[in-house]
């Protein structure tokens, strides 16, 4: 018998950029050393491990009850996924239906293989830059992606007439992928006003929107305020998908808490989609974790913790806020080159600043400063203890290493 192995011909996958940056900072031995890489929420104090008021509450009140490890249901617990479902559209309707996923990729995914699989729709829209995971999973599950301008470097704001042309030119039945709020990695959302004209070329052309929701509460304070779109979608009677993540607006980064929403036209449709993302669900994962599931439950239908939790998103808000305008005042005082007004117009999390791959490069090398290589910064990664170095090596490596008109 000849002996040889069946994954020889397995060839190497290339390294996740962010996890090696992660891994880079830890190996780091500087003690002043700043990473902005990862996209989760930090303190004042940058802790990554913070946990927000409201969940530690509910993760008393949890403890106290005692919920068992059994098996939940195959589309979630059904608390878990009507709450969730009312976070999105402000009240629970009888032709959405809600499977409980594994946090935002996992909603997503499940949005991707069911439109591909079962519904026959192959063709993904995604505006650039995006997210970096949008394209490998669409294409993981055989989907086609067609990508479109949605920013301008050289303004450093979303080009909105790329939007509109994509959406004009795209065929009928094509799959438009849409990040509702807190744009990842750009910073830059669509206004309201856009958004109507968005939804109205949806409703013309016959486009099937995903709306991606991991930021929910930051781009405004409100976790209200930032479902204006997604309520405004289900007005006009068109079908879409919905991806929910609790990751970020909860910090349940680990316990990968998540929803997929599917909004019908007809409730005729509604039992046998259920039964199909019921089956697709058993084939993925049999059943999703169910502690992150109870606490985001906990906080969503407790009223006292509801309360809670929209201070905790507030205090979120108003921190980036505080830090954006540090940022902001502080490269105008050191009269760093160009102009950083996007760094306070932008929303959300991330701060897409504009730097040069070879400046990030420097930053990183020289500085001891871990960013994404397209000069994304997580803004919750900073603080009053290191605001004022980050600005002045920003500074410094501009100076240094101009970039190429």
């Amino acid at each position: 018998m000849t002996v040889t192995s069946y994954f020889s011909s397995i060839e190497d996958s290339p390294p996740d950029p962010i996890a090696q940056l992660m891994e880079l900072s830890a190996k780091d031995p500087n003690p002043n050393k700043i990473d902005v890489s990862i996209g989760v929420y930090k303190s004042e104090e940058g802790d990554p491990n913070y946990v927000f008021p409201c969940v530690r509450q509910a993760k008393e009140k949890l403890a106290a009850k005692d919920p068992g490890h059994c098996y939940t249901n195959m589309t979630g617990i059904p608390a878990f996924r009507e709450s969730a479902q009312r976070t999105i559209f402000g009240e629970n309707h009888d032709n959405i239906i809600s499977l409980q996923a594994i946090s935002g990729s996992g909603s997503l995914h499940f949005a991707f293989a069911f439109l591909t699989k079962y519904v026959g729709l192959k063709d993904y829209y995604v505006g650039v830059p995006a997210w970096g995971n949008y394209t490998g999973m669409i294409e993981h599950i055989g989907g086609n992606v067609h990508n479109y301008k949605y920013y301008d470097n050289e303004s450093r704001s979303l080009d909105f007439n790329a939007t509109l042309e994509a959406l004009k030119s795209a065929p009928a039945n094509s799959v438009f992928v849409l990040q509702a709020v807190c744009h990842n990695p750009t910073g830059c959302d669509y206004t309201r006003e856009q958004w109507s004209q968005i939804l109205a070329l949806i409703q013309q052309r016959d486009i099937f929107p995903v709306f991606d929701i991991a930021y929910q509460g930051f781009a405004s304070g409100s976790v209200d305020e930032d479902a204006w779109v997604i309520r405004e979608a289900y007005k006009t009677g068109v079908e879409f998908m919905v991806c929910q993540s609790f990751s970020k607006n909860l910090a349940l980064y680990s316990e990968r808490a998540g929803c997929l929403h599917v909004v019908l036209n007809d409730k005729r449709n509604v039992e046998n989609v259920t039964s199909q993302l019921t089956s697709l669900a058993r084939h993925e994962i049999s059943f999703a974790p169910a502690f992150g599931a109870r606490v985001a439950t906990l906080v969503q239908t407790d009223e006292e913790l509801q309360k809670q939790w929209k201070i905790d998103v507030a205090d979120v808000y108003n921190r980036i806020k505080s830090v954006r305008q540090h940022i902001y005042d502080k490269l105008n005082e050191l009269k760093t080159p160009g102009n950083w007004d996007h760094v306070i117009t932008q929303k959300g999390l991330f701060c897409f600043t504009g730097l040069s791959p070879l400046q990030v490069q420097k930053l990183i090398s020289e500085h001891s400063i871990y960013l994404t290589a397209n000069g994304r910064i997580n803004i919750a990664g900073l603080n009053q203890s290191n605001l004022d170095d980050f600005c002045k090596a920003v500074d410094t490596v501009i100076r240094q290493y101009p970039a190429e008109k």
